[in-house]
């Protein structure tokens, strides 16, 4: 991840310095505010125990809370990432801003898998969502209903090609439009993106996420940027989903489980 990383003075995680300019900011507003978003938090601990421990090698994150917003209201942001050893295999991480939590959650060591039984949304929910949908929404409708919610996205995170939706499930695309591929924060706020997506019509409050029940990374985190991929997802209640994101072959390659997603305060 771009931006200013120094070793906090306690030698337990580092300091993050973003520009108000970069795209973390200028391409994620929510009511005029320009808002981290919350998938940057699990990238800025992932980065961080990649840089301080690389024989760490996290399988899932779980018990992820979104405490409070991280608002660029400078020229410059300073972030702080701490990593606390929780017991064999584990990691708990902080993010803070401010002297305040804005979020905390575990990393753990675990194998990768691929397995079907590990998804959060099988793929089977492909195919009934292909043979019964007539409800297709387009890019263009989707970033719409989002900005009539509040949240503007820019360039770096309006990825989603298309939304079909059945019933409570929906598919949805995401692909490189106009040069810019869909690098780790990017495909992980598109999938989120595409738990809103599912009730679009619904409800009009710029929501933002508060918890997760778990993360699991199918596959190490890919060191290039993806050309396309596509997300299934699973709405279990009005305000919690499911979801597993996919590659352009079917391989899986990250699934959230219990997702959930709250009204924002920002005004």
């Amino acid at each position: 991840m771009e931006g200013c990383w120094r070793l906090l003075d306690d030698g337990r995680g580092y300091r993050v310095t973003l520009r108000d300019d970069h795209p973390y900011f200028s391409h994620h507003r929510v009511r005029g505010w320009k808002v981290l978003p919350g998938v940057v938090y699990l990238e800025l601990a992932l980065g961080a125990v990649a840089r301080q421990k690389p024989d760490f090698h996290p399988g899932f994150l779980d018990e992820v809370v979104w405490l409070r917003p991280v608002l660029a209201g400078a020229p410059e942001t300073e972030i702080d990432i701490r990593l606390l050893p929780a017991g064999p295999g584990r990691i708990d991480f902080r993010i803070e801003h401010g002297h305040e939590v804005c979020g905390s959650g575990v990393l753990n060591v675990a194998a990768v898998s691929t397995c079907t039984d590990h998804l959060a949304t099988p793929l089977s929910v492909r195919n009934q969502i292909d043979e019964q949908t007539g409800d297709h929404f387009p890019g263009s409708a989707v970033y719409a209903a989002f900005a009539d919610m509040g949240i503007v996205y820019g360039p770096c995170f309006r990825r989603i090609s298309y939304v079909q939706r059945q019933s409570n499930k929906a598919l949805s695309w995401l692909g490189n439009h106009d040069g810019i591929f869909l690098g780790w924060a990017g495909l992980l706020d598109c999938a989120f993106q595409a738990g809103m997506a599912i009730s679009i019509g619904e409800r009009r409050e710029s929501l933002m996420p508060y918890s997760l029940g778990r993360l699991i990374l199918h596959q190490a985190l890919p060191d290039h940027a993806l050309d396309r991929a596509f997300v299934l997802t699973e709405k279990l209640s009005p305000f919690r989903t499911n979801l597993t994101v996919f590659d352009e072959a079917y391989t899986p390659l990250l699934s959230v489980f219990d997702l959930g997603v709250k009204p924002s305060h920002l005004q």
